[in-house]
C-alpha cells in the first residue's frame, strides 16, 4: 500500500513539473483590447424619405408637412452637406409633384433651413401615377463589425482565463448605437465663445476689491451645500 502511495505522489510531482514547464502567460492576441479588436468606424450614410403628394388637391398629401419638418430637424442635428429634394419626371402626377415641391421648399425655409442648403432635382418615375417626392441628405453613422460570428472557443473550459473571440463586441456595438453625434468620435466640438461682458464685470469688481462671485438669492436652487463662505 505504501508503495502505491509513493508512486502516486511521484506521479503528481511529475504532472506538476510538466504543468510548470508550460507557458501560462497571455500572448499578444490576448493583450488586444476590445476597442482595438472591434474599432468603431464613422462613415457617411444617406438618409432618405419619400413624400406623398395629393394629385387631386395639387399639393402634399395630409400629414406630409409634419414629416418634412421632422426631416429638416434631423438634417439640422446630424446632416452633412445639403438636402436634396427630387420630383418625379414623366409621371401623371407631375403637376401635383411640382406644386408639392414648392411646398416642401417653403416648409424647409420656415424650419430654419437656408435656401442655399437645398438642391432640387428630378428622377425617372416610369409613368407611376402615385410617384412621390424624394428627399435625402448625407449624415455620419457609427458602426462596427457584427458580433456572434466566432464561437470556436469553449467558454466552459478556460484555465488561462483569456478573453473569448467575441469579448467586448456587444459593448462596442451598443456604444456605436447610443452615441448622439458620431462626429464626436472624430473630433471634439469647438468651444463656445467667451462672455466678454461677464469677464469685464469680474475684472472691474476685482480691481475695486469687491467679491467676484455670482450673487445668489434664496430662490436659487443650484447650491451644492449650505456651508457659509
Amino acid at each position: 500500500m505504501i508503495r502505491y502511495v509513493r508512486l502516486f505522489a511521484l506521479g503528481m510531482v511529475a504532472v506538476c513539473a510538466a504543468g510548470c514547464s508550460m507557458p501560462m502567460s497571455n500572448g499578444e492576441e490576448e493583450s488586444i483590447s476590445p476597442t482595438q479588436r472591434y474599432p468603431i468606424a464613422v462613415e457617411p450614410q444617406v438618409v432618405t424619405m419619400t413624400v406623398a403628394v395629393d394629385d387631386g388637391m395639387q399639393r402634399l398629401a395630409p400629414g406630409e408637412s409634419e414629416r418634412v419638418r421632422a426631416f429638416a430637424e434631423r438634417w439640422k442635428a446630424r446632416g452633412q452637406g445639403m438636402i436634396n429634394a427630387a420630383a418625379p419626371a414623366g409621371s401623371p402626377n407631375r403637376a401635383a409633384a411640382m406644386a408639392g415641391l414648392d411646398e416642401v421648399k417653403q416648409i424647409l425655409r420656415s424650419s430654419g433651413v437656408d435656401s442655399s442648403a437645398v438642391t432640387v432635382s428630378s428622377y425617372r418615375a416610369d409613368n407611376d401615377p402615385r410617384a412621390p417626392i424624394t428627399m435625402s441628405f448625407v449624415t455620419l453613422a457609427a458602426s462596427t463589425v457584427e458580433c456572434g460570428a466566432n464561437w470556436s472557443k469553449n467558454l466552459a473550459f478556460n484555465p488561462r482565463n483569456t478573453p473569448w473571440p467575441d469579448f467586448g463586441c456587444s459593448s462596442q456595438h451598443n456604444f456605436a448605437a447610443l452615441v448622439a453625434d458620431p462626429r464626436d468620435l472624430i473630433e471634439p466640438h469647438t468651444s463656445d465663445p467667451s462672455d466678454n461682458m461677464r469677464r469685464s464685470q469680474v475684472l472691474d469688481k476685482y480691481r475695486q476689491g469687491q467679491p467676484t462671485e455670482t450673487v445668489r438669492t434664496t430662490n436659487d436652487t443650484g447650491n451644492v451645500s449650505n456651508v457659509a463662505h
